[in-house]
């Protein structure tokens, strides 16, 4: 008999289901409206926490990444002290951007292709080619502007707007972390190949509303069916919204899920509720944890315009080195990407369906446990509201 996680770590069944029924979506034109994305941007996505990488991502001095969306881009690089800085990625004389690349190793010194302007890994301006014509201008006052910064179980988050009053992320995620503290997140390296990024012609919170709603899993997802199907469940972790199910005792038909059902190894580092458990773990406001036994995936939306958003994701994993946990995190991927080309369907219906005159008000089914970014139950109020005052609709 497969453990189960404690019905205690989850909001009661009686409030989530009063959550669920009280949720609504936002209106179809929110999803294709230029102006409401303006907003979500300045509300939702510049004053909030963004994930850029991972730690591992950067083991080494002078190890870089970098973090571009809403024309803002943010420099993550590993000081020759060994400690990681967050500054915005462009200098400090004519806004030139520093560094192009996603990941990358940069010398001793950054300097600006522009005009040579270079600067330490720390951030302070070294040097000015002909700094003497220039007036007054103090090298120490020049450095490059840093970002807000924080790492939360080995993930570096930045905020490009936000201020001290922005609850940090380890405070809004505290109430998940007994759930998320047995993966060791922080231990993790990428698992290699693993890194995605492509821009798809639907709106960012239409993603999201699919996922949100378990109702679709039996008929638009056979594979994840067989593999845990039966088990799928949407609740709430205080605020946090959580989808998990284990896996089903039923040996698949399906190659994939039947050898992984087979070889998936017991870990050590995991308590018995967690071996056989996928569980999925939001974000607020764009991003998804995917944790697995073998390992843990995230999910990300930016948008790029209304009907488009830029999909970006990557894996990680503890180091093992056993064969069978080798064929189960290839099974896994494999599992993982079926099931993105199937949502992917459902979202590009659903983003075309929204132009339609014949656009019902959505029926939600009891299984949806949480609120969409779409929805009005969370922070998509605040913007809906602001919205209802600013565009003529």
């Amino acid at each position: 008999m497969t453990a189960r996680i404690e019905p205690s770590a989850f909001v009661t069944r009686k409030e989530n289901t009063r959550r669920a029924r009280g949720g609504k979506l936002l209106a179809p034109w929110t999803y294709g409206s230029e102006e409401f994305l303006g907003l979500e941007v300045e509300v939702l996505f510049k004053r909030r926490w963004l994930l850029a990488g991972h730690v591992s991502d950067l083991p080494d001095a002078r190890d870089y990444l970098t973090f571009n969306a809403f024309g803002e881009s943010a420099l993550v690089v590993r000081g020759n002290d060994n400690r990681l800085r967050a500054f915005h990625n462009v200098c400090r004389h004519r806004g030139a951007r520093l560094l192009d690349d996603d990941l990358g190793q940069c010398p001793h010194r950054l300097t600006c292709p522009f005009h040579g302007w270079t600067y330490d890994l720390d951030g302070a301006l070294l040097s000015v080619p002909a700094v003497d014509t220039f007036e007054n201008l103090d090298l120490s006052e020049n450095g490059l502007a840093p970002l807000r910064m924080e790492i939360w179980m080995g993930f570096i988050f930045v905020c490009f707007r936000g201020d001290d009053a922005v609850q940090s992320v380890a405070q809004s995620m505290q109430p998940a972390e007994r759930l998320l503290a047995p993966y060791r997140m922080g231990d993790m390296t990428p698992i290699e190949g693993a890194r995605f990024g492509e821009t798809r012609p639907y709106n960012w919170k239409v993603i999201h509303d699919v996922d949100n709603e378990g109702y679709h899993v039996p008929l638009g997802h056979p594979t994840l069916q067989q593999l845990y199907g039966r088990d799928y469940r949407d609740e709430l972790v205080a605020h946090i919204p959580v989808s998990f199910a284990y896996l089903n005792e039923k040996q698949g038909k399906l190659w994939s899920v039947r050898h992984y059902q087979k070889l998936l190894p017991d870990f050590d580092h995991l308590p018995a509720e967690q071996q056989r458990l996928w569980l999925y773990v939001g974000v607020f406001p764009n991003l998804v944890l995917a944790m697995y036994p073998d390992g843990m995936e995230f999910y990300m939306t930016i948008p790029v315009s209304a009907e488009s958003t830029r999909f970006v994701g990557g894996a990680y994993a503890l180091p093992d080195a056993r064969r069978e946990v080798r064929a189960v995190r290839y099974l896994n991927a494999r599992i993982n990407r079926i099931t993105d080309r199937e949502d992917n369907d459902f979202v590009r219906r659903l983003q075309a369906g929204m132009k339609s005159s014949a656009f019902p008000d959505p029926h939600l089914s009891s299984k949806v446990a949480w609120a969409a970014p779409g929805s009005l139950t969370d922070g998509g109020a605040s913007v809906a509201n602001r919205a209802d005052r600013q565009i003529p609709h």
